[in-house]
């Protein structure tokens, strides 16, 4: 019940920034497209690939499934409305990363902590977000994607659970452990093949099916605006389980993106601002929107499922049996491209923690058994209970970071300023 309250108090604020700065965020794909066209070198499309890579994680796949499951058709509806309003929370908590984010060991790191310690100068409680969000992206995050990983295994290959936590073990060591040039490598290789491949499959699925379409939104309006739906269960209601699924998809205004888009070296720290909006709208508006398509298209009943396995059973009555091996594929690659992500926001609220200190190799190595942690809480953890636990590390530090980003809104509006005055001349 807390955490529907908390959700409630996010989205008005999200509808409080977005007229306060007129839904600015709906500017984001004209802009970017001006910054990609204009940079020079690949700081910002490489950030992209790493930030996108965090987004489309389990939450566009068997967070819908979840989603469908406890709030109905209409949850979707209310995932697609947090989203537009909470992208603003994207745009100004990323132009904030931005604005205070600083040079260790030859790279650009920032977030949150960051901008809370020297923005509002208020050390102790970048303290505190810093630990949360070490902990988060080790032992709470984390631990959903590496359980969508060995389920879609499990479900596939018939795949036993210590092989399955050996081989997560091995690439964890390989890939994620060898550092931020082989993070970024592994995401740009990994994420346009899976997200194309993903569009291209759900394009070509709803494509088949027109007909069915307009009884499938039909649905989700229906269950979205009826009163039985919207209050039964009070904050168990479908609107409730939108706005949840919503805020953990994009994680826009969480604090947790920041420590990934503070990499990137832009001219103007809004025009990262920007970028970042458009992840939350390939995320929540174009992603999930096709998986929660696909779902409502076959008439399945959701109750006999938890999760990974409504995935893909979906998946086998669209395409037989290649769709079993399909919908481990995606299953497989989202989750295992945000694991990868999340260990670099992690560890780059570690190096904060530990900044000041001569000898950081110690804590960093805390952080990576930390991390290991999570995949075998992963492994062998439900998807239902896994859940949970996220909804609870997503309150820590979205109440957190919405104090930060409020009280900076000052800054904010200023780098706006600074970004329509001297690049635009029109804001």
């Amino acid at each position: 019940m807390f955490v529907g309250y908390v959700t409630i108090v996010f989205f008005a604020a999200a509808v409080f920034f977005s007229l306060r700065y007129r839904f600015l965020q709906l500017r984001a794909f004209r802009e970017t497209k001006a910054v990609m066209l204009k940079e020079k070198n690949r700081s910002s499309y490489q950030t992209f690939m790493v930030s996108l890579a965090s987004h489309v994680g389990a939450g566009n796949i068997v967070g819908i499934a979840t989603a469908v499951l406890y709030g109905g058709a209409g949850a979707l509806f209310w995932m697609w409305v947090f989203a537009v309003f909470s992208s603003i929370f994207a745009l100004a908590e990323n132009t904030l990363a931005q604005v205070y984010k600083e040079e260790i060991g030859g790279e650009y790191r920032g977030g949150a902590c960051f901008y809370i310690r020297k923005g509002l100068n208020n050390a102790p409680l970048a303290l505190v977000f810093a630990a949360c969000l070490v902990l988060s992206n080790s032992v709470f995050f984390q631990p959903i994607q590496v359980n969508t990983v060995s389920e879609s295994l499990q479900l596939a290959f018939g795949s036993d659970r210590l092989l399955i936590l050996i081989g997560l073990i091995v690439f964890t060591i390989l890939v994620i452990f060898r550092g931020t040039k082989s993070i970024i490598s592994f995401c740009e290789r990994i994420v346009p093949v899976m997200t194309l491949t993903f569009l291209a499959t759900s394009i070509a699925v709803l494509a088949c099916n027109v007909p069915r379409l307009p009884a499938v939104f039909a649905k989700i309006f229906r269950e979205a605006f009826r009163l039985r739906s919207l209050l039964a269960g009070a904050f168990g209601s479908c609107l409730i389980v939108g706005f949840k699924r919503s805020l953990f998809s994009n994680e826009a205004g969480l604090g947790t993106m920041p420590s990934i888009n503070a990499m990137a070296d832009v001219e103007y720290p809004l025009q990262q601002g920007f970028i970042s909006v458009v992840g939350v709208f390939t995320d929540t508006i174009v992603l999930c929107t096709l998986m929660g398509l696909m779902l409502l298209l076959y008439d399945v009943d959701p109750a006999s499922f938890t999760g990974c396995d409504l995935i893909v059973h979906v998946f086998e009555e669209m395409l037989g049996t290649f769709g079993k091996y399909l919908a481990f594929f995606f299953l497989f690659t989202f989750s295992i491209a945000t694991v990868v992500s999340q260990f670099y926001a992690g560890e780059s609220n570690m190096l904060y923690l530990v900044n000041r200190k001569r000898k950081k190799k110690p804590y960093l190595l805390l952080y990576k058994c930390l991390f290991l942690t999570g995949i075998i809480i992963g492994v062998n953890n439900s998807t239902k209970a896994t859940f949970y636990i996220v909804d609870t590390g997503i309150i820590v530090l979205g109440i957190i970071n919405l104090y930060a980003v409020f009280r900076l809104r000052k800054v904010f509006t200023a780098e706006i300023d600074r970004f329509y005055g001297r690049a635009c001349g029109r804001y």
